[in-house]
């Protein structure tokens, strides 16, 4: 079963040790134009005792970029 913990205090995140990997999450983060950015680094459990054992098909890290926010009525601006 995967372990949640929080970021230490002044970060925005989650460090999650699941079956197989590590999943770390920091929201709050902006980009170059200032868009919100959300990071997920994925670290695979590749090495145990000199074998892989597990894999990551795809990016290690990864962006959500907030395009467009809504207000509480619903609508996009």
């Amino acid at each position: 079963m995967a372990t949640v913990r929080k970021l230490r205090s002044g970060q925005k995140g989650f460090h999650i040790e699941a079956e197989g990997c590590v999943v770390n999450i920091r929201e709050g983060l902006t980009d170059l134009k200032g868009r919100e950015v959300t990071s997920i680094e994925i670290l695979p459990d590749d090495h145990y005792s000199g074998e892989q054992i597990w894999k990551l098909i795809g990016y290690v890290n990864n962006r959500v970029v907030r395009l467009k926010k809504r207000r509480k009525d619903g609508e996009n601006y």
